[in-house]
């Protein structure tokens, strides 16, 4: 259920700013952006620091490291950045939109434990979230690149379907604690699991 929220809020939201995108303002889309990035940034701190009397203990701070040195050294390795920029740099704006779209909505924590946790769990509720985020931010970019921006919830829909599909057969290799440090890379680590 909650890979077709997802799904619909990105499609509908790109549809929606492609057709009314003159009429739309974004005014405050820094502001606005600034906002998830501080809701996201509490929800992070929340869940991988513990207030225990007059201390802060870090939980899970070492795979959470590890997240962003792996995750930045595959970058690096693999030259992300530069074959994005190649990619950037064609003259075909809906080209552009939907590779910006798809890279915006594909790489993230809730793209990548939302479906873990939908899979293991049942509970939809990281990807409900993500739907709820990436409905406006569709509608921008929608505004910004045309209708077309609304196909990247295709792709979108395929990587979580895939990341689910994976996790339910490799679920028995996954243990409670693995999941928990995982959504503590995501504001929802409470919803997660009683970890």
């Amino acid at each position: 259920m909650g890979i077709i929220i997802d799904t619909l809020s990105i499609f509908t939201g790109g549809i929606i700013g492609g057709i009314f995108g003159k009429k739309i303002r974004f005014q405050n889309t820094q502001l606005f952006s600034i906002a998830i990035m501080l809701i996201s940034l509490v929800g992070l701190l929340e869940n991988i620091l513990k207030i225990t009397g007059d201390k802060v203990i870090g939980e899970h701070t070492i795979v959470v490291t590890l997240a962003l040195v792996v995750g930045g050294t595959l970058g690096g390795l693999l030259k992300m950045e530069d074959r994005l920029s190649a990619l950037s740099q064609t003259k075909n704006m809906a080209l552009n939109g939907f590779i910006d779209a798809v890279l915006f909505f594909g790489i993230g924590g809730l793209q990548i434990s939302g479906p873990i946790l939908y899979a293991m769990t049942g509970d939809s509720f990281q990807l409900i979230l993500k739907g709820i985020i990436d409905f406006p931010f569709a509608l921008m970019l929608g505004a910004t690149y045309g209708k077309k921006v609304s196909l990247s919830a295709i792709v979108i829909m395929i990587t979580q379907i895939l990341i689910a599909t994976a996790a339910y057969f490799l679920g028995n290799f996954i243990s409670n604690n693995l999941l928990c440090q995982l959504c503590s890379l995501t504001q929802s680590h409470h919803q997660c699991l009683d970890c």
